[in-house]
């Protein structure tokens, strides 16, 4: 296992396994002011130090954990220095890990107002070429992650006829490590592909989004009998029940600024495990979907500055957080079987929720209204009150606003766009023009235009409101896998693409005032950019997810001079789907993919710039970076 997951288990379960030791120097004379530095939150404390090692390293992960809280600061060296801020008092757990390097875990006590200074020591600890097989979300019906051993993507991907459609068919949607880590029988692979190309969909419905995608008339990838015939000669073959699980290795480490990543900061707030017999643990829970697991997806501000998360575990449940303070509450769904998965809040503040799957795909989808000042449920909105959506498998997943607080969902299942139109209470179904249309990400434009990545290829589709039509765009890497997309505050489009086997990740950008695509070439290899935000500055940032070698992050890109900065994420596993930006340039996530450590998650790329730890938008809810006459008028 690598340093990095080793001392994520460290952080996170506070275990000290054998490292070398550090002393406190006690307490240190106060950081110098540097020059133009934010005011801090009061009542906080500090800390700095310096890391030594027999051999040399670049941006140490350096892990505080306040374990009166159950809240995690990640920092890195530069230079062999670091430094964090805003820490809440209370009793710490302390260690640092490099690639192949290791430090001892420590207790300190830090009260408000303290700034001690710290000499760290790694130590080597055991190198394997062995890594962890994907634990995503997306990857947990296959069972938990297990070792897998690392090779070249030549050597893993051997010449052979079917290599080819692996690459252009397989690796768009499940990258290069999907495939090598699930070796199995030829009658396990011809079921996967069976899945994949719909074998039994003309005696029933899809039972999940991707069945049938690869049906031959009317896939966008061509996926000929031919086709089928050497892709699964080329499974058994390569990935057969003689093989072991593997993992590509990266062909080059990730550039890593340390100049940058010695100003950042982490911190993350961990929901609390459900104790015995109650929440996630009672017995008509700890059975179904993630059993047992507390899930966060997405994350959203409203106008006070708290964080609402949703939680996918079951029960589902809607999360307040109080960054300031790190008080979470939880309010059970109404039908806490009946599926989550993003939250969105208006101008008004109230919050809304679509319902998703669940356990129960089958029972219609609401619109779940949320009133923070009640703290009730007061919206319970079908949003398919015709049945319209002709799907046994009823499933909502991505919403968007318009200016006039209209809202919008996408049917994943289904290929269609619900409309809840505020002012008369109705909900209209339109349909996704495109065959086996799977919405995966909305968003609206300054123009009240309702934007719609589709996952199944990866155009972006426009949905003009003024008189319901579609329009499609396809960026210049197609086909393809999108799964979020998102306007900056030039209107313009942008949405992230996957990389499939050689064939690098990309970001894109679709100028509205001339239909034109760009794209951007991510620089690490396998990059899977999941979702895109702006801050004031115009970056552009991402989240990246993990392979079997590198560690889950939080990318930034500069349009203006081409350059991308790499933040590692303190959980080396945890994927993380949406993003959300504050004013002060600060990123809130949660680690969706975590095992061992859900939370509710900030990076601070530069954490002298921290005056609170309130999240608050630019414009207001619901986020977008541009105000609207709702925005306006909602903020007198």
């Amino acid at each position: 296992m690598s340093a990095w997951k080793m001392i994520l288990a460290a952080s996170t379960a506070s275990l000290a396994i054998g490292y070398a030791s550090f002393g406190v120097s006690g307490e240190a004379a106060a950081l110098q002011t540097t020059p133009g530095r934010a005011a801090a939150p009061a009542g906080m404390a500090r800390l700095s130090g310096t890391v030594t090692s027999p051999a040399p390293f670049k941006g140490a992960q350096v892990y505080l954990r306040n374990v009166d809280k159950q809240i995690m600061y990640m920092v890195f060296t530069a230079a062999g220095q670091f430094r964090a801020v805003s820490l809440f008092p209370g009793n710490y757990e302390l260690s640092v890990a490099a690639r192949g390097l290791r430090s001892d875990v420590q207790k300190l006590s830090l009260k408000a107002g303290d700034n001690p200074r710290v000499n760290v020591s790694l130590g080597a600890s055991s190198s394997q070429n062995v890594a962890v097989a994907d634990v995503s979300l997306e990857g947990e019906s296959a069972g938990p992650g297990g070792p897998i051993a690392l090779a070249a993507y030549d050597e893993i991907y051997q010449p052979g006829p079917g290599k080819a459609v692996a690459e252009q068919v397989c690796m768009m949607c499940h990258g290069e490590n999907f495939l090598p880590a699930r070796p199995a029988t030829e009658a396990v692979w011809n079921a996967r592909i069976d899945h994949m190309v719909g074998s039994t969909l003309n005696s029933r419905d899809a039972g999940a989004y991707a069945e049938g995608l690869l049906s031959p008339r009317t896939s966008v990838v061509p996926f000929s009998r031919q086709d089928r015939a050497e892709l699964l000669a080329y499974m058994v073959k390569n990935f057969g029940p003689g093989a072991r699980p593997r993992g590509v290795r990266s062909e080059k480490e990730a550039p890593i600024d340390e100049a940058a990543l010695g100003k950042a900061m982490y911190i993350e707030y961990y929901l609390p495990p459900d104790p015995p017999g109650q929440g996630s643990q009672a017995p008509e829970y700890v059975g179904i979907g993630y059993r047992g697991r507390r899930v966060g997806q997405d994350v959203r501000f409203d106008n006070d500055g708290n964080v609402w998360l949703t939680d996918r575990g079951y029960p589902h449940r809607l999360v307040k957080l109080d960054p300031r303070t790190g008080v979470q509450k939880d309010y059970l769904l109404p039908d806490p079987k009946n599926g989550i998965h993003e939250v969105l809040i208006d101008q008004d503040g109230m919050i809304w929720l679509p319902e998703h799957s669940g356990v129960q795909p089958s029972m219609p989808k609401r619109l779940l209204g949320f009133n923070p000042k009640t703290e009730k449920f007061e919206r319970l909105i079908p949003m398919d009150p015709d049945n319209a959506v002709h799907n046994s498998i009823k499933w909502m997943q991505s919403q968007a606003l318009d200016s006039k607080g209209n809202i919008y969902i996408g049917w994943i299942m289904g290929g269609a766009l619900s409309k809840w139109e505020r002012a008369t209470n109705k909900v209209s179904v339109f349909r996704i023009p495109s065959p086996h249309a799977i919405p995966y990400g909305i968003v609206a434009d300054r123009n009240d235009n309702i934007w719609v990545a589709l996952w199944s290829g990866g155009k972006l589709a426009k949905f003009d409101t003024t008189n319901n039509q579609w329009t499609e765009f396809t960026p210049p890497t197609y086909p393809s896998h999108i799964r979020r997309l998102n306007v900056d505050a030039k209107n313009n489009i942008w949405t992230g693409i996957w990389a499939a086997g050689k064939r690098p990740g990309k970001l894109a950008k679709l100028d509205q005032t001339t239909g034109r695509f760009t794209e951007y070439t991510v620089p690490w290899p396998g990059s899977q950019p999941y979702d895109v935000a702006f801050d004031a500055d115009d970056n552009v940032w991402f989240a990246d997810s993990p392979t079997p070698d590198r560690s889950a992050a939080i990318g930034r890109f500069n349009p203006r001079d081409g350059t991308f900065l790499y933040y590692p994420k303190p959980q080396f596993d945890a994927d993380t789907p949406k993003i959300q930006m504050t004013r002060d340039g600060a990123i809130w996530f949660s680690p969706r993919g975590s095992v061992r450590a859900p939370a509710i998650s900030v990076m601070y790329p530069d954490m002298d710039r921290i005056t609170t730890l309130g999240a608050y938008y630019l414009n207001g809810p619901p986020g977008y970076p541009f105000r609207t006459a709702r925005t306006i008028q909602s903020s007198r």
